[in-house]
């Protein structure tokens, strides 16, 4: 699902953010990816999103060469993608299901399958009775479980969470890492960046480690590395 070789990522101000990687996540994995502010974590994801370029190094995802890709292709790589985020970003003025079937209509979906899907995903997380809702209506735990609906409703294969508690109380954290787990056991790919020590550490799951832009550690299944 995820194949990196040898990735590096130089910023222009000389910074290295990422020094020479290599990752490979499987089809239906559930991986962390871990490490202390400036590990490179943020820099990861935009590189899996396509939203940056690598300094050099090959980066595959969903059997896509990010490096040949053409320009025009990325929006269609990036459908393929659910990604969720801290910070929810949902759209204020609409409720929860139309913040849902916005995913849909960007894509031209045809209306008779967005009512379809729009209630499917809904219940998968938890939210019928809250289709009505606005954001400001919702809990953090409800805003990021509508996120994640947002998410998947184009049915994905690869899910990817940054930092999907950062704003969350513990008993939503856990909440929405165990919504992630379901997902997960779905048959959709889950990699989920995050610094939160003791859900990783709960868990048991692969856990990879980053520190200054190098892979440090990387287990099959266990918890937070001291090595971050």
């Amino acid at each position: 699902m995820i194949v990196l070789e040898n990735v590096v990522k130089e910023y222009p101000n000389g910074v290295k953010a990422l020094d020479g990687i290599d990752i490979s996540i499987d089809k239906g994995e559930f991986v962390f990816i871990v490490g202390n502010s400036g590990s490179g974590k943020s820099t990861l994801v935009k590189l899996l999103l396509r939203e940056i370029k690598q300094t050099s190094g090959k980066i595959v995802v969903k059997s896509t060469n990010l490096d040949k890709i053409r320009r025009s292709k990325i929006p269609k790589l990036r459908r393929e993608i659910g990604v969720v985020f801290q910070d929810f970003r949902l759209l204020k003025t609409l409720n929860v299901y139309e913040n849902i079937a916005f995913a849909l209509r960007v894509t031209e979906t045809p209306m008779r399958k967005i009512r379809r899907q729009v209630p499917v995903v809904l219940s998968l997380v938890g939210l019928s009775d809250k289709y009505k809702a606005l954001p400001k209506e919702l809990s953090g735990g409800e805003q990021q479980r509508v996120a994640i609906a947002r998410a998947l409703v184009n049915n994905p294969p690869l899910l990817i969470a940054d930092e999907p508690t950062g704003n969350l109380d513990p008993q939503n954290s856990w909440e929405i890492m165990k919504l992630l787990e379901d997902i997960n056991k779905r048959g959709t790919t889950v990699v989920v960046v995050t610094h939160n020590r003791e859900i990783v550490n709960k868990m048991q799951k692969r856990v990879i480690t980053l520190k200054k832009g190098k892979v440090v550690c990387d287990i099959e299944r266990g918890g937070y590395s001291d090595e971050s």
